[in-house]
């Protein structure tokens, strides 16, 4: 068979297969639709498959609960939870034993780091994997029907990605999150994905970060771009830039270079793809990505709170695709889905309650009011109850019954001194300093240990603790006079003005560099968290030495403005 017929032949099984997603997502679309105006009644549905799920628990034996128990008695019977309170648990069940949180079985623990903290595992059982699936086909049938394009060609899915680090000490299985999704949807990813699974079990990040480039720089027929971090796909536009020779040299031959040449599978051919990169200077140009990605319909990242300006700058280069929000989505559960242009709860998935932040009590999903700043509880197949995520939504609206939410901020202060340091104050303070595009503020950092002069005189001054905000420009810099407006800025808390006149915490500092969304990444990766979950957060708290030690590089490393 001819090259032509191959690609034809390969481009009416993707259309078929589309097709066939449409179907087997158009059921639970209804049931979706109908749950909507019933949200007390599909939510108490939920909280009987999960005592069901649970029963013969040591977890449901210790809480006395069964199948029958109202919401009320539930939540008198059961206390929040956090990570901390199941961790014991949870490590006993990855060792074998069993019935600890859920009488399920656990198919997998799959890691996070959330996006500002250290490993957790979180236990998949197959009942779990079905609250999922009943969030992603009701979100995948909505996008076929608002984005019809998208069903001309591939879509690249980025969904975790595991450090480096960790790959060759867990199982190759967790590298690849087309485990997480069931039999029919992994075939239909297998048929429109143009990067193939072997490159998320590569040995390490950059080896995958590399194939994956090569992979998407030869598929002219790509439609959609599904990201979790803007930054995240800001960064492989710009990898796309640097490396552009090497990958001009694979897609040229159609065989790996000689510092890829151990990857396993076979890489992408395309001469298209190689003359537009080789007359191409690098420099991240709407106009070339629109040459490269013709069909391009659909980008979908994160667009709310610190994330809305870099998802902002990503809709620039991609200006001839549309941008989708995402909805609220742990690795602990999915709470809302992107559906009908708003964010409604995910209701059919889990059991949810909400803690309002200013009252401080929890109230059910069908209480909630208007206006509400609120917290989530999750109560999930997998055996986390009544478990708490540290984000901070509001209520916005309805559909039919069923709130409808935006996603703020998380909820993570700061408290290295007792400067109770918290991401409002901070998002104020990187408002302060924003400038031009010599100065675009990425996250405030909360540094500790610091020396952040390298400062080993001895006479104490360099060990104190303080906050760095990092910024993106061209000039690298240590910036004094914006390290005197963020430092007045944070002053306007009073715990941290009251921690600077004692001397508890350092002056504040500008720290601005060429690449921050990069060193960000490595601050993420040195702690441990997983590269596809890191988003810039206004806060971020460094108080391990890996991560201290790449900003006080970069802060001895400077260029005196």
């Amino acid at each position: 068979m001819s090259s032509s017929l191959k690609r034809g032949a390969a481009a009416q099984a993707r259309r078929l297969s589309h097709r066939a997603a449409v179907l087997a997502c158009t059921g639970a679309a209804r049931a979706f639709d109908r749950a909507l105006a019933d949200v007390q009644g599909a939510q108490v549905k939920r909280l009987r498959a999960v005592l069901r799920a649970v029963a013969g628990s040591a977890q449901a034996q210790r809480l006395g609960l069964d199948a029958t128990m109202t919401p009320e008695t539930f939540r008198a019977r059961v206390g929040e939870h956090s990570y901390p309170d199941l961790a014991d648990a949870i490590e006993q069940q990855r060792r074998g034993a069993s019935a600890q949180l859920t009488g399920a079985h656990c198919h997998r623990y799959q890691p996070t780091s959330g996006s500002s903290s250290s490993m957790k595992w979180i236990p998949y059982t197959a009942g779990f994997l079905a609250e999922l699936d009943a969030a992603i086909s009701p979100w995948g049938f909505d996008l076929y029907r608002q984005v019809p394009p998208i069903a001309r060609g591939r879509h690249y899915w980025s969904l975790s990605w595991m450090p480096t680090n960790l790959r060759a000490a867990t199982a190759a299985n967790l590298n690849d999150d087309r485990g997480l999704l069931s039999w029919s949807k992994r075939l239909f990813s297998a048929m429109t994905a143009p990067v193939p699974p072997w490159v998320a079990t590569t040995s390490s990040s950059d080896d995958s970060l590399f194939a994956t480039l090569c992979f998407l720089a030869a598929a002219a027929d790509l439609t959609l771009i599904s990201v979790w971090s803007p930054t995240f796909a800001l960064n492989l536009l710009e990898r796309l830039g640097s490396q552009r020779d090497a990958i001009v040299a694979v897609l040229d031959e159609g065989r790996w270079d000689d510092e890829h040449r151990h990857l396993p599978g076979r890489p992408p051919h395309s001469l298209r793809a190689a003359q537009l990169l080789r007359g191409w200077d690098g420099r991240l140009d709407p106009t070339f990505f629109a040459e490269l990605w013709p069909m391009l319909s659909l980008v979908s990242a994160w667009d709310t709170s610190t994330s809305a300006r870099w998802a902002a700058r990503l809709a620039q280069l991609l200006p001839h695709a549309g941008f989708q929000g995402k909805g609220l989505w742990a690795t602990e559960g999915a709470v809302t889905i992107p559906y009908r242009d708003q964010y409604p709860l995910a209701l059919r998935s889990h059991y949810y309650e909400f803690v309002d932040l200013g009252d401080d009590k929890p109230y059910f999903s069908w209480q909630l009011r208007a206006g509400q700043i609120v917290r989530p509880l999750l109560t999930t197949s997998g055996g986390l109850l009544r478990y708490g995520l540290k984000d901070r939504l509001a209520v916005r609206g309805f559909l039919g019954s069923t709130p409808c939410f935006e996603f703020l901020d998380r909820i993570d202060d700061v408290d290295m001194v007792g400067e109770k340091m918290s991401p409002e104050a901070a998002r104020t303070a990187l408002d302060a300093i924003a400038g031009d595009d010599t100065c675009r503020p990425l996250t405030l950092l909360a540094v500790t240990p610091s020396r952040l002069d390298g400062d080993d005189t001895g006479d104490g001054a360099g060990d104190k603790p303080g906050y760095v905000a990092l910024c993106e420009g061209p000039t690298a810099a240590v910036d004094q006079r914006r390290g005197d407006l963020l430092d007045d800025s944070l002053r306007a808390a009073f715990h941290y003005n009251l921690a600077r006149d004692l001397g508890q915490l350092a002056p504040a500092r500008v720290l601005t560099v060429a690449d921050a969304r990069r060193l960000y990444q490595e601050i993420g990766e040195a702690r441990g968290m997983v590269v596809g979950n890191i988003k810039p957060e206004a806060l971020l708290l460094c108080d391990d030495a890996r991560s201290a030690a790449l900003i006080r590089r970069r802060i001895g490393d400077r260029t005196q403005p």
